[in-house]
């Protein structure tokens, strides 16, 4: 009734119904004793065949973001613009890579390009020193030699980490100490190399430790801070977090550790929260490949991988 009344007027009634001939979905017949003036009949019926034909397939998106944990909030946003797609109902897959791709944005790292300045940020044990090493091996395996910088200085074994896949990479790891050490280090090499900055995590809760990350960041306007975020978290803690991290200037969120998550409602609210774009994930903890860019599509297959076949296809 709600739906009939919203495309007929509330003075719409009911007049008969029955099961659909292919056993999905209901068919209505419904009548209003005067239409209104400025909603004529033909788009009338036309609003309430898209509304009758969408309940199913927003029920099956609901079912989606429900097994991922969404949250509400995450959840209403996504089903309010899923409505507006006018989806067909016909594939899951497609139906919800048509979502992906009006709800979030994607932007890839620059990681062909010549120059640039990326530095990973986020809390501790979200696997930044891991992409580092990831994507330096990537640059070297395509034969360029990309700078590797760490801050991680206060971690037990956090230089000792990465300078032992600096050496099997061939690649010099340099220490900034402090904030004069890297803006030493960005002189010399930017900005006419890659460069890729380690640095330590950071609790999103404490004021002190954002207000020394954003003096890092604010050494040279060639850096860009990249969010790196593990899948699998609390979605209210990734609410919270990406409400930290976005004041700092991050524009782009990295997702680590797909492949030991089953559930990835943190991930939507992190890109939701903080308005972040999509760029790369992280599928294993090897360091050579498993390093790739995100899309509607690979971000569908995502989320969609897990559920059963009878959930899997409309």
């Amino acid at each position: 009734m709600r739906m009939i009344r919203e495309a007929l007027g509330r003075e719409a009634v009911i007049i008969a119904s029955h099961r659909a001939e292919n056993g999905k979905g209901v068919v209505v017949t419904a009548a209003a004793e005067q239409m209104e003036q400025d909603f004529p009949k033909q788009e009338a019926e036309t609003a309430l065949h898209a509304s009758l034909t969408q309940e199913p397939v927003l029920e099956r998106i609901k079912d989606v973001l429900r097994f991922h944990g969404a949250p509400e909030q995450v959840s209403n946003k996504l089903i309010e613009i899923a409505h507006h797609l006018n989806l067909q109902g016909k594939d899951l897959h497609t139906d919800f890579t048509r979502l992906m791709a009006a709800c979030f944005q994607y932007a890839p790292l620059p990681l062909d390009q010549e120059s640039f300045t990326i530095m990973l940020v986020g809390p501790p044990g979200t696997g930044k020193t891991m992409t580092v090493a990831k994507m330096a091996s990537q640059a070297v395996m395509e034969k360029k030699k990309p700078v590797i910088i760490t801050t991680d200085n206060k971690r037990a074994g956090g230089v000792e980490q990465l300078s032992a896949f600096t050496a099997i990479l061939g690649l010099e790891l340099h220490v900034a100490d402090n904030r004069g050490e890297l803006w030493r280090l960005l002189k010399e090499y930017a900005p006419h190399h890659r460069i890729l900055i380690d640095t330590g995590g950071v609790n999103p809760f404490n004021s002190a430790d954002l207000r020394e990350l954003t003096e890092y960041i604010k050494l040279d306007r060639s850096i860009e801070p990249v969010l790196v975020s593990a899948a699998g978290s609390d979605s209210a803690e990734a609410e919270d977090m990406a409400r930290a991290f976005a004041p700092l200037g991050v524009r782009r969120v990295l997702l680590t550790r797909i492949d030991a998550a089953r559930r990835y409602g943190s991930v939507l609210t992190a890109a939701m929260s903080g308005r972040f774009a999509f760029c790369h994930a992280s599928n294993s903890s090897r360091i050579i490949g498993e390093f790739t860019q995100l899309t509607p599509v690979t971000l569908t297959e995502l989320l969609l991988r897990y559920l059963s076949p009878q959930k899997a296809v409309i």
